[in-house]
């Protein structure tokens, strides 16, 4: 999977949120085999700072050793100006570290940006400098996990310009970082780029992508391969076009190798016109994906394009989706197979609110799904999403119940495991929060670790007096799935014996849990006895039964099995129509006994005619033909009824008087 160049977070932005006790909602993990098998409950909630300031988070990131990142503007109690703090959690490990101060003296909208590495290292990076303060300067502080600490802030680029725009880090699997970033004046700008190698804290020379004399760079992004091959996008934004010529127009330049040089920078074919919005990604081949923003019918459409290769033609533009309006956005997320998720939290017309949508685009096929709604309420213009290495995308973003209800928020949150569907969204704080003026009350921050699973720290906000409130960010996982543990054996409840119902009983312990469960005769299991409870049949009389549950997860599964029962003998069959005698009671005459029919059917009789009541011997067949010693007395005769493994049954017949 390509590392992607997150974007810094907006001037001003809605502050995010945590709330200290969370519960996991009703929506659950969706299933698909690598996610579940790793994905447990929520954590408890951590408190990562204290509830007297204030914070403006800006990203959380996982490393690809599985080191945790997250990075927020900080303004202490009493404060005029804010810092930018970090906070490292060990990958493996459940505690964060204590906050770290990477600069002091900021305003609330200075720009700081994340970005980690797969070799577990991560750098922050911002600008400091220009006018009065010096040379415009950008910042990078690192973070080495050998030592387990942050380097002091080196700088990356420095320009005598008047501008000097914050650069976009990724790095390629060996850790390796390329940075590129804009520089200039009015009419006069270069895109510029840099390397760092792995253990090195100085940065290569910089050298230019591209010089722009028409306008100036609006937009900027990054991707690299594992291997280091690497694309660089920009919007031009000609001030000066000629008569009939659109303003905006996305370029590319590309470096096919680690080590390689730069392509020429060329405009994309097809992005005349766009609207000054770029994205980019690169998959493990090399298969490189642009976004762009474009005018279409009086509307703004997410556009695409994609190349197989580095060294491959581009295709023809794509509309991925014919209106968008939003306000917050993802990254291109790009899972290992090469299909490319988009999210992002705007206007709907439609719903008249805003909501959280994402677009698909199937590597296989080329194409570009429908638009899916994931949010169930009125969205705060806000979204965060992630994907992890094993392709499980994870989303979370506030809302309320509706656009009359602003005062219950809650933090919802979905994921589609690779290969699988969307969950159903669910609140992530069991209780509301309350709303706070002018200010988002809750929102979060979401980052998937390699296996998938998520980790989100919030803000919550408090509000303390009329325009004024305090926040604390917290944070959560989701922990490693374990093997379920059976915490009572499996047994069998009933009376055992043949044509009584008996049930197996297991108690156990574990997380999003599924039970088998089976009957064995003699210590064979029986086929098609899969139900917690069975009635024991003429086939387990006098064997020995037991039960076995089988409780499973995505980490594993375990077994118990009861102790056997031997299973006794059946009550006494029972006549539901009772036998009878046909024919005439006269000397000489032959009577016919009916059996009647009993329940469980019988599956042989005998029978036993009488005369008052005393056995005729020799008797015993279903017939009889009356004899002179008859003449006068009651005739009747006993059917007993009999089965396999149940008591015989008998009844007799109503009496019949010989002439």
């Amino acid at each position: 999977m390509a590392v992607r160049v997150w974007r810094p977070g907006a001037v001003g932005t809605a502050v995010v949120a945590a709330v200290v006790a969370v519960t996991l909602g009703a929506g659950g993990t969706a299933s698909a085999a690598g996610y579940t098998g790793v994905a447990g409950p929520w954590s408890s909630a951590t408190a990562l700072t204290g509830s007297d300031g204030q914070q403006s988070l800006i990203a959380v990131r996982t490393a690809g050793d599985g080191t945790a990142f997250a990075l927020w503007r900080n303004r202490a109690a009493g404060a005029g100006t804010w810092g930018f703090e970090v906070v490292v959690k060990a990958a493996g490990g459940s505690t964060w570290g204590a906050p770290h101060t990477l600069a002091t003296g900021r305003s609330k909208g200075s720009l700081v940006e994340l970005t980690v590495t797969p070799t577990g290292q991560a750098v922050v990076t911002w600008l400091d400098g220009g006018g009065a303060a010096g040379d415009p300067t950008a910042l990078a502080a690192t973070w080495n996990p050998a030592q387990g600490g942050w380097s002091a802030p080196a700088p990356i680029a420095t320009t005598t310009g008047v501008y000097l725009g914050l650069p976009r880090l990724a790095a390629a699997a060996d850790g390796t970082l390329t940075a590129v970033w804009d520089q200039g004046d009015f009419a006069d700008y270069d895109v510029m780029t840099a390397t760092r190698a792995p253990g090195a804290t100085t940065w290569s020379t910089a050298k230019p992508l591209a010089h722009i004399t028409t306008g100036s760079v609006y937009d900027l992004a990054l991707a690299v391969a594992p291997g280091g091959a690497a694309t660089a996008v920009w919007d031009v934004y000609d001030q000066v076009p000629e008569e009939g010529e659109d303003a905006h127009t996305v370029h590319t330049a590309t470096r096919a190798s680690a080590g390689g040089a730069w392509s020429s920078a060329a405009p994309l074919p097809g992005t005349a016109g766009s609207a000054g919005t770029v994205r980019v990604t690169m998959d493990a081949k090399g298969a490189t994906t642009v976004l762009w923003r474009a005018a279409a019918g009086g509307a703004t459409a997410l556009k695409s394009a994609t190349r197989t290769s580095v060294s491959g033609g581009w295709g023809a533009p794509q509309t991925a989706v014919a209106a968008i309006d939003p306000s917050d956005e993802s990254e291109p997320l790009t899972a290992p197979n090469g299909d490319l998720t988009y999210v992002w939290a705007g206007w709907s017309s439609t719903a008249g609110t805003p909501v959280v949508r994402t677009v698909t685009r199937t590597a296989s096929t080329g194409t570009w799904s429908a638009p899916k709604t994931l949010s169930t309420g009125y969205v705060k213009w806000d979204v965060s999403a992630s994907i992890g290495a094993d392709g499980t995308v994870q989303v979370v973003w506030p809302q309320t119940p509706s656009i009359d209800n602003g005062d219950d928020n809650y933090l919802e949150w979905a994921v589609r495991p690779a290969g699988g569907t969307w969950s159903a969204a669910s609140a992530l704080n069991s209780a509301p929060v309350p709303a706070v003026p002018d200010e988002n009350a809750l929102s979060g921050e979401v980052t998937a670790g390699p296996d998938g699973r998520a980790t989100v720290v919030f803000r919550k906000a408090v509000d303390i007096s009329p325009g004024d409130f305090t926040s604390q960010l917290s944070a959560q996982s989701q922990t490693l799935l374990t093997k379920p543990k059976v915490t009572s054996r499996a047994a069998v409840s009933g009376t055992a014996r043949t044509g009584s119902k008996v049930t197996c009983g297991a108690a156990w312990t574990g997380y999003d849990t599924t039970v088998a469960w089976s009957w064995l005769r003699d210590g064979t299991t029986i086929t098609g006895a899969t139900g917690k409870s069975r009635t024991l049949t003429s086939a387990d009389y006098k064997h020995q039964v037991s039960c076995r549950a089988k409780v499973s997860n995505g980490a594993g599964s375990v077994t118990s099995t009861s102790a056997a029962v031997t299973v006794a003998v059946g009550p006494a069959l029972k006549a539901v129509t009772a036998p009878a005698v046909t024919g005439t009671a006269k000397v000489g005459y032959k009577l016919t006994a009916a059996h009647g029919t009993w329940s469980p059917a019988a599956t042989s009789y005998t029978y036993s005619w009488k005369r008052d009541g005393t056995t005729i011997t020799g008797a015993t067949s279903s017939t009889y033909v009356l004899a002179k010693a008859d003449k006068g007395h009651k005739i009747t005769v006993k059917v007993t009824a009999k089965r396999y493994g149940w008591t015989n049954g008998s009844a007799t017949t109503a009496g019949a008087v010989v002439r």
